[in-house]
């Protein structure tokens, strides 16, 4: 028999029972303060058996804290007096019982003389108490035993009391970020800029105002020297030169030529360059710098070459305008290249675009 389920039903019936009180009856007073109102018939296995007037109840002693017996008075009570004496039980006797109607001897307190106790007038029958018939014993039914439960389902003992832990609130699933736009696909990469074959008018317009130049067709304008002249018949000599002007005796010249390009033009690649190597023989380059002449991107070189069997020391210059690259190439001898390249620096500096570019165009073909 399960001890738990027992003392749990006991707790309820105490609680029920203990407001009422049944006449000759016992009142059990347990430990967590229950009362239970009933009979004692018997004593087993540590344990009372306690008739009440729900059924018969097994208490264990150790559940106890103490027991009040109520005895009937055959006599009528009086108003000072209560109509039943409560006589508690110990537990645990120590001595020896004493008989009925014999007194036990208790120990003096004092060595002076008592008076001896007025007498009592005996009775002349002895009151007894009415005899309680005892009630047959009725065994619980017996039932199957039920497999003992895994070891993490088992009866917590009556002193626990199960906790129950809340189930955890349900968490809201977050929403699906959006859909990430497709990339649109990368432009196509322009096409590589390159030099064009793009033949120069029919005629070129120009003309001179003082010490400046002027090239109408081109919209540009330049510093002239005042001892120098301007050649005639350069651009059916050269397919590609603008105008030439220089000295008297042709030992100093300045060559002006355009080149035009299919995008942006790239004054740092070799196609800039190739031209001066295929005019030149023994083509040596010197120095190169880039620079800004007029607020355009520039490059400055110096080099040597041979040009019909005479040695020539240059200066080359390439402006970008739009997607043409104008060149301004100075040519000397080697005795006087110190003293002209002055001369070409202040021409190169006085260069000066009458209009704005164009945006570069990719249109013309190679």
């Amino acid at each position: 028999m399960k001890l738990a389920p027992i003392t749990a039903g006991l707790l309820a019936v105490g609680v029920l029972l203990g407001a009422s009180s049944l006449a000759g009856a016992e009142e059990i007073t347990l430990k967590d303060g229950q009362k239970i109102v009933g009979t004692i018939v018997g004593y087993e296995k540590d344990m009372f058996r306690i008739e009440t007037d729900y059924g018969i109840a097994l208490v264990r002693k150790d559940k106890v804290a103490s027991i009040q017996v109520n005895k009937p008075d055959t006599a009528v009570p009086s108003p000072q007096e209560p109509a039943t004496t409560k006589k508690n039980i110990d537990l645990n006797p120590t001595r020896v019982a004493v008989p009925p109607g014999t007194t036990p001897a208790s120990p003096p307190t004092s060595t002076a003389p008592k008076l001896p106790p007025p007498a009592l007038p005996l009775p002349t029958q002895p009151i007894m108490p009415p005899p309680v018939a005892a009630k047959p014993l009725v065994p619980p039914p017996i039932t199957a035993k039920p497999p003992d439960p895994p070891p993490h389902a088992q009866a917590l003992p009556p002193s626990v009391v199960p906790v129950k832990i809340p189930a955890p609130p349900p968490v809201a699933a977050k929403p699906l970020p959006p859909p990430v736009p497709a990339k649109p696909p990368a432009p196509p990469p322009p096409p590589v800029s390159q030099p064009l074959d793009v033949p120069l008018p029919a005629h070129l317009q120009e003309h001179l105002d003082g010490n400046t130049y002027f090239n109408d067709s081109f919209e540009f304008s330049m510093y002239k020297p005042p001892d120098w002249k301007i050649y005639e018949g350069v651009p059916r000599e050269t397919g590609s030169g603008i105008m030439a002007m220089g000295t008297e005796d042709e030992q100093t010249l300045l060559i002006v030529d355009r080149q035009v390009w299919s995008g942006t033009p790239k004054l740092t690649s070799d196609e800039v360059e190739a031209k001066l190597r295929q005019t030149y023989q023994e083509y040596h380059r010197i120095s190169e710098e880039a620079f800004a002449c007029d607020g355009h991107t520039a490059t400055r070189r110096t080099f040597t070459g041979i040009l019909e069997g005479v040695e020539w020391h240059g200066v080359a210059v390439h402006v970008v305008h739009g997607n043409m690259v104008l060149g301004l190439t100075g040519l000397t001898s080697a005795e006087t290249f110190q003293f002209q390249e002055a001369v070409f620096n202040k021409i190169i500096k006085t260069l000066h675009f009458l209009t704005s570019p164009a945006p570069p165009t990719a249109s013309a073909t190679p």
